[in-house]
């Protein structure tokens, strides 16, 4: 059991039974991931492309396009204190976040992935352009024609013409299709203090259509952050980490979506943390929904562990 919770917060991996056209069942594999420093070794691709998926789906921070700034006392980003918001990243030029997508696009092994299965994702704080940043972020019009760059999004898609990189894809035939939605939780998030949008008008719009269309066996819903933890609740005010506890009437409003929706088979995947764990949380669809948290994939599993706290159901620890 732990090999198999390690191996599903670790490197992201999920086995999910379909069928083919003519009726033929086979495993169909889907692996996904965020967190991907293009400066640090990258061993896990290999794991990646030993499991063979399909589909593999990044999660944000697929590069680490900001600056971070060197260790300096008077600079060092604090919530508390006379030197609170003080920040430790600066954004880096549009050509800087270029050189970082093609060193990331060109890694060995994710070459190797790319060769065989269908690459998808959607954009975190670090590959948006700035450590937390929200709606306010001026370069993000040009970061996401970088980001759709780098995961080869067709010219005509229409994710190069609206405002932010949500997006939804569908597998398989009917009556056993896997559906996949992709949350953009930067490009119309508000201030983390503010408790007030996530998604913005318009992709809240998009989603509601998404999850009242058609039904599909499984709908997994990728959110660069985490949806169900609570986590930033019990870590202040000494530090906060970023997730949908933060916008708690937002994340009401998505869990009522689901339910009003009456869709089947509805959970999260989700990242950032540089953790991995299963959280769960029961709702009135009439099933609990599941939030599987891998983060990151540049780091290594210390060990499996169940965690209290509300919410969690197992967690593990990465170094």
């Amino acid at each position: 059991m732990e090999r198999l919770v390690a191996a599903v917060l670790a490197a992201g991996v999920l086995q999910v039974l379909l069928a083919t056209a003519d009726d033929h069942y086979l495993l169909s594999r889907i692996a996904f991931g965020p967190c991907a420093n293009q400066n640090a070794p990258q061993p896990i691709w290999d794991a990646i492309n030993k499991f063979d998926p399909q589909v593999f789906i990044w999660l944000g921070d697929n590069i680490y396009g900001d600056i971070r700034r060197p260790f300096n006392f008077l600079v060092k980003e604090r919530t508390i204190g006379p030197w609170k918001n003080a920040p430790r990243f600066i954004p880096s030029s549009s050509s800087e976040m270029l050189s970082r997508y093609n060193s990331a696009k060109n890694v060995p092994g994710y070459l190797r992935l790319r060769a065989k299965a269908k690459v998808v994702g959607t954009w975190d704080d670090h590959d948006y352009g700035l450590n937390d940043a929200g709606k306010e972020l001026s370069a993000k019009t040009t970061n996401q024609r970088l980001l759709l760059d780098f995961l080869d999004e067709p010219q005509d898609s229409p994710r190069r013409k609206q405002d932010g990189v949500y997006t939804s894809y569908t597998f398989g035939p009917p009556g056993k299709q896997v559906k996949i939605v992709l949350l953009d939780t930067r490009y119309h998030r508000d201030p983390l203090s503010s408790d007030g949008s996530v998604l913005g008008d318009s992709q809240w719009s998009w989603l509601g259509k998404e999850l009242r269309g058609p039904p599909s066996a499984i709908t997994i819903i990728g959110s660069s952050i985490q949806v169900i933890s609570n986590l930033s609740g019990t870590t202040g005010p000494l530090f906060y980490m970023e997730s949908w506890g933060r916008f708690p009437k937002e994340r009401d409003c998505l869990f009522k979506l689901i339910n009003d929706s009456k869709r089947d088979g509805v959970f999260f995947i989700s990242g950032d943390v540089h953790f991995g764990e299963i959280t769960r949380y029961d709702c009135a669809a009439g099933y609990p929904l599941y939030d599987i948290t891998s983060s990151g994939l540049i780091q290594a599993v210390e060990k499996v562990s169940q965690i209290l706290g509300q919410f969690r159901s197992i967690g593990m620890h990465l170094q």
